[in-house]
């Protein structure tokens, strides 16, 4: 009997040690699961670009002079009765509109490593001319004559001898984009800063074309025509320097990049001449400023150097909105323009229709200058 409730007993005290123990382990705190890092490595910026572009430049194209100058200095440069109409300056210089998009992606959420993907593109700038006898009696194309040296003028209207028209374009285009990566370096100042490398893509081309009629009862009516096209294909590797400021919902951002690369420079010249003679109308190559010595496709590599500043304001409007607005600049070295490509020395026994004798002028001529393009952006960034 004393054997059993011993047994007993001690079935007890263990039942009772087990419960006590299993309100123990019950007391003990448990341990939360860790809450995941809100964190979304993309991106992207849209804007609205308001930006100037420096000018091409051209020579003197169309000149005039009073009636009653004559014949042989009439609109010849040099002369004080000579007015240039077109020409002789920077054309397509007025500020454009334009866009940008810019993307990117963050490695970490951090934001200490990312890559980011831009475009920009501006309106085309365009510029016309257009004059005919009936507002000026006197029309001419001026040009430095190969036989003699001196400056000299095709007549497109002369009163008594001719009437004739003069018209004109020219459209610009720029266009770009690159890749960059970016890597934290570190802070500076209160701001953050990284080092870029990537890619930089950019094109810069100018279509010009003019041309002139004159009709007369003893020749018939000739019309020369000039067509030239200049483009400058940028490729080379982009470095810089970024840093971003914040203070509650306001940002200072600034970027300092510098371009290292290649022109790829090409150049279209062309021409040609119709001319309605006793009721016949045929038309030959060559025109006035584009002769057979100087038409055709040429192509130039030259090394070129892109450096660009940026500074943009933000205010962050909503969590994941901002609003921009900034300023750029971007100088680039080395560009084709269609200014550069006209030879105004001529032989003018090459002009159709000949017969050709005497120098080869006008010649092939690539002639480059420098391109500055610079303005203020507008935009709105979405951090997704």
């Amino acid at each position: 009997m004393t054997r059993r409730l011993g047994t007993a007993a001690a079935g007890v005290a263990f039942a009772a040690i087990s419960l006590s123990g299993g309100a123990l382990a019950a007391d003990l705190p448990v341990k939360a699961t860790p809450k995941l890092v809100d964190f979304n490595p993309f991106w992207a910026e849209a804007e609205y670009l308001a930006w100037s572009v420096s000018g091409d430049k051209l020579p003197a194209l169309v000149t005039t002079a009073p009636d009653g100058t004559p014949l042989g200095v009439a609109g010849v440069l040099g002369q004080p009765t000579t007015t240039v109409l077109f020409g002789n300056s920077s054309v397509n210089n007025d500020w454009r509109s334009g866009g940008r998009i810019t993307g990117g992606y963050w490695f970490d959420p951090q934001r200490s490593r990312g890559i980011e993907a831009s475009f920009f593109g501006l309106e085309n700038a365009s510029i016309g001319f257009a004059a005919n006898s009936g507002t000026y009696p006197i029309l001419t194309r001026p040009f430095t004559n190969a036989l003699t040296g001196l400056p000299d003028a095709l007549i497109a209207s002369f009163p008594g001898i001719s009437t004739g028209s003069v018209n004109a374009n020219e459209t610009s285009r720029l266009f770009g984009a690159g890749a960059l990566y970016r890597q934290d370096i570190g802070m500076w100042s209160g701001q953050r800063v990284n080092a870029l490398i990537g890619y930089r893509y950019l094109r810069s081309s100018d279509t010009l074309w003019i041309t002139d009629t004159a009709s007369s009862v003893a020749f018939g009516t000739f019309t020369p025509s000039d067509n030239f096209k200049a483009a400058s294909n940028f490729h080379g590797l982009d470095l810089g320097l970024t840093g971003d400021w914040r203070n509650g919902p306001w940002s200072l951002e600034w970027r300092g990049k510098v371009a290292l690369g290649a022109n790829l420079n090409t150049a279209d010249v062309s021409g040609s001449t119709t001319s309605t003679i006793a009721g016949v109308t045929t038309t030959v190559p060559g025109g006035f400023l584009a002769l057979a010595s100087n038409s055709g496709h040429f192509s130039q590599t030259k090394f070129a150097v892109i450096p660009e500043l940026s500074l943009k304001a933000g205010y962050q409007i909503a969590p994941a909105w901002r609003l921009t607005v900034g300023y750029d600049v971007l100088y680039w070295t080395g560009v084709q323009r269609a200014g550069g490509l006209i030879d105004t020395t001529i032989n003018p026994s090459l002009v159709p229709p000949g017969p050709p004798a005497g120098p080869t002028r006008p010649l092939p001529v690539m002639n480059t200058t420098n391109l500055l393009a610079q303005g203020f952006s507008f935009g709105v960034r979405y951090n997704y």
